[in-house]
């Protein structure tokens, strides 16, 4: 007669040990995984910034120079991206806007323009970078190279011509920048940065909320440094560097909170800080301050040059090669080795 056969499983002992090797596997894989996603989001966002590139050369071929990086006052604050959606395929909701000069056309729930307020514009969102925001409206990731002092922003105290970037506010006279006024050259000079969305805590959407994440989208607060103390980037880079993490900026609004916005908290940044480092304001909007760029990427942010090309430049870049960058016409002789 034939025996029967007898049937093995596995012991508990071997079954633990399959488990303990699929583990060991799944945590070998997943930052490669991990890495290959960020690879992705990161060449996207690269991608954004070629758009926006080609948008700027175009614009300036049609115009004969480049958008302002901040509106009038009086809350008709467009941004520069704004007059740059025809040529990011965005022709329609350009064409819904309403420019008049209301005193409000471009604040958020005016109801000229509150629909197209609310649109988002994927080419103005980095992938990596998670919106925390839910205030209603459409957010952006990139803003203009304002230039390297605190004053670039708006050419207060009567200096109308303290933007030495690209884009800044016209509010109270500055003209606008064309390619011939970049002699530092096209290659040499950013254009658009990247920057880190803030946050709504509590339905509260400010500058001034705690951030856990790094880099920090929350702005310290710094006193402006008055008149002629403000167009030059390294006393108030003193001053920043040295603010206290618990005392921040209140009045402002949170980074990328509007993308048809032109304030420094939305559309214009500057190169005081190096990347990725905190910024500061005297928490005014329509003031001075240190926005600086920053992103979701390790170590470092890409940045659209005027050229068209996008370069990605490290968190430790040296103050002098940062501020350099930032300036169209300042004659800085910088090596493309150091960056």
């Amino acid at each position: 007669m034939e025996r029967p056969r007898i049937r093995r499983g596995f012991t508990l002992i071997e079954l633990l040990v399959v488990i303990a090797i699929i583990a060991v596997l799944i945590a070998l894989l997943l930052p490669a995984v991990q890495a290959a996603r960020e690879a992705a989001r990161r060449s996207q966002c690269v991608n954004n910034l070629k758009q926006l590139g080609i948008a700027m050369h175009n614009y300036h071929d049609v115009a004969g120079g480049l958008p302002w990086g901040h509106g009038y006052l009086g809350w008709n604050d467009w941004s520069g991206t704004v007059l740059l959606l025809p040529y990011l395929e965005q022709t329609p909701l350009y064409n819904a806007i309403n420019f008049a000069n209301t005193g409000g056309a471009a604040a958020p729930g005016n109801a000229l323009n509150n629909t197209i307020m609310k649109a988002t514009v994927n080419a103005l969102l980095c992938p990596s970078d998670p919106d925390r925001i839910s205030n209603g409206y459409g957010h952006d990731n990139y803003c203009g190279n304002a230039g390297n002092c605190p004053n670039c922003f708006f050419g207060n105290n009567g200096e109308v011509r303290a933007g030495n970037g690209v884009f800044y506010s016209v509010a109270n006279g500055a003209p606008t920048v064309g390619f011939r006024d970049i002699t530092d050259g096209l290659s040499q000079t950013a254009g658009f940065g990247e920057k880190v969305k803030g946050q709504t805590l509590g339905g509260t959407t400010d500058s001034n909320l705690p951030d856990p994440l790094t880099p920090t989208s929350a702005v310290r607060s710094v006193a402006a440094p008055g008149a002629g103390n403000d167009l030059n980037p390294n006393p108030y880079y003193n001053s920043c560097n040295a603010a206290s993490p618990t005392s921040l900026a209140g009045g402002g609004i949170a980074l990328g909170a509007y993308w048809f916005d032109g304030h420094p908290e939305c559309g214009m940044y500057n190169h005081i800080m190096p990347p990725n480092k905190w910024s500061c304001s005297d928490g005014n909007v329509n003031d001075v301050g240190a926005l600086t760029a920053s992103s979701r990427h390790s170590g470092g942010v890409n940045e659209l040059f005027c050229d068209g090309s996008v370069k990605f430049i490290k968190s430790s870049v040296s103050n002098v090669v940062w501020w350099a960058l930032g300036t169209r016409s300042m004659g800085e002789v910088v090596d493309a080795a150091s960056y």
